[in-house]
């Protein structure tokens, strides 16, 4: 039995030091995540949305562009930016969850 001590004590010393670094990881990743957000604007500097790492919409502003818009053209703006802001923080996201997630 004395022969396994050894090698089942540097298993599980190592094995704590792989837990240790996986939760040294996610904590990073928690903080990194905590803050994010995306924001994009229009070309014409017409709309400018927000979106947090939920993918909902945070912020939205409108330019001066925007006051000879019609209706159907500035929602048309709204939702391709939101689109735009939500790809990007998508892509942050997956980047930050990426190194926890590799080899699963």
């Amino acid at each position: 039995m004395d022969q396994l001590d050894g090698p089942a004590e540097a298993w599980l010393a190592d094995y704590r030091r792989r837990i240790e670094e996986i939760r040294v990881r996610a904590e990073r990743a928690r903080e990194e995540l905590a803050g994010l957000s995306a924001t994009a604007s229009s070309t014409d500097g017409a709309v400018t949305a927000t979106v947090g790492r939920d993918g909902a919409l945070s912020g939205l502003a409108f330019g001066p562009a925007a006051e000879g818009l019609p209706r159907a053209r500035l929602a048309e703006l709204v939702l391709a930016t939101a689109g735009e802001a939500g790809a990007e923080v998508a892509a942050r996201v997956a980047a930050v969850v990426r190194p926890l997630t590799a080899g699963s």
